[in-house]
């Protein structure tokens, strides 16, 4: 007699099988983790975008011919603070760019003398709006052009200027390399 070594075609076949199955299981477990850390790393550069905005606001300040005065409500677009070194992303959607769009709504409140500020942010994915920076609500993260309420018409046009402010808003708004007072 002789000493078979080896695995037939059936063992074969059977272990691709498994295999296949427990591929398929760990591809539909990743995919969802991988949208929300997508959704999470939006939201912490949202936070650092809103810093960028404070050194921003700050610091022009401090420029004597600068349209942005200590009780301004200013729009900074993110290519401006990209453009000014605030930010190291912002460089948009062209070729070469990193993808990201967005920007920052500085608003002074007169009443209470506070400061608040909000963002809006797209990697070209995903857009993300939260005027509550305390870094809560990463899965408020919504898809551009997805259905519904949580869908967002002219993504550049709102993102980049701070949610579509109206062209009659009081505010001093930042872009490309200039910032200039809308009356």
């Amino acid at each position: 007699m002789r000493d078979r070594n080896g695995f037939t075609l059936v063992e074969l076949l059977a272990v691709i099988v498994i295999l296949a199955v427990v591929m398929l299981m760990a591809v539909t477990a990743v995919g969802p983790l991988m949208s929300r850390s997508r959704k999470g790393t939006l939201g912490t550069e949202g936070i650092e975008l809103v810093n960028a905005a404070k050194m921003a606001y700050q610091s022009e300040q401090m420029t004597s011919d600068s349209a942005i005065k200590a009780t301004s409500t200013v729009c900074f677009d993110m290519a401006w603070l990209y453009n000014k070194d605030y930010f190291e992303k912002g460089s948009g959607n062209a070729e070469g760019g990193d993808g990201y769009i967005g920007s920052v709504l500085a608003k002074y409140d007169s009443a209470t003398k506070k400061y608040s500020y909000t963002f809006w942010i797209s990697n070209g994915t995903y857009y993300f709006y939260n005027s509550n920076t305390d870094q809560s609500g990463y899965d408020s993260a919504y898809d551009i052009g997805g259905e519904g309420p949580s869908s967002i018409e002219n993504p550049e046009t709102k993102l980049n200027n701070c949610g579509g402010q109206s062209s009659t808003s009081k505010y001093v708004y930042c872009t490309g390399t200039t910032c200039t007072r809308n009356n």
